[in-house]
């Protein structure tokens, strides 16, 4: 699949990483088909393309490459949303807004992908004491 995106110019898609999130993103809720696409070598930034609005991309990245101790306890209700059986089939991101001053990461509301069916959500931590806006210099 090729894809034109503003941000990432062309783009061939693998099929095998095309994700959908059928409640979409927090604030992008009709937007539901992303593209996983690798940015860089090290399997720890990822762009998740829209597949039906190629304007739009956030930057993402495996919090643990900054965050060792990064522990999100998923609701039950989430886990059986995601099917999620084991810990192994899941993967976990977290988007990244990058300013003038920092890049930061949403801690609070990661990204948490079945990767057997290739099916997330963005999961709020409601009960925790993390943060949107976690500078990661700060790890």
């Amino acid at each position: 699949m090729h894809i034109e995106s503003e941000q990432l110019g062309a783009v061939e898609i693998d099929p095998s990483k095309v994700l959908e999130f059928p409640d979409g993103l927090l604030g992008f809720p009709d937007v539901t088909r992303f593209a996983l696409v690798e940015a860089g070598d090290d399997g720890t930034y990822f762009w998740l393309l829209s597949l039906d609005d190629p304007a739009l991309a956030f930057l993402a990245a495996v919090p643990w490459a900054f965050y060792p101790g990064y522990e999100p306890e998923l609701p039950d209700s989430d886990q059986e949303a995601l099917a999620l059986a084991d810990a192994h089939d899941a993967m976990v991101l977290c988007l990244l807004t990058i300013t003038d001053d920092a890049v930061t990461a949403n801690l609070l509301g990661p990204l948490v992908v079945n990767v057997v069916t290739r099916s997330g959500r963005q999961i709020v931590l409601a009960e925790s004491t993390y943060s949107t806006r976690v500078p990661l210099a700060a790890a």
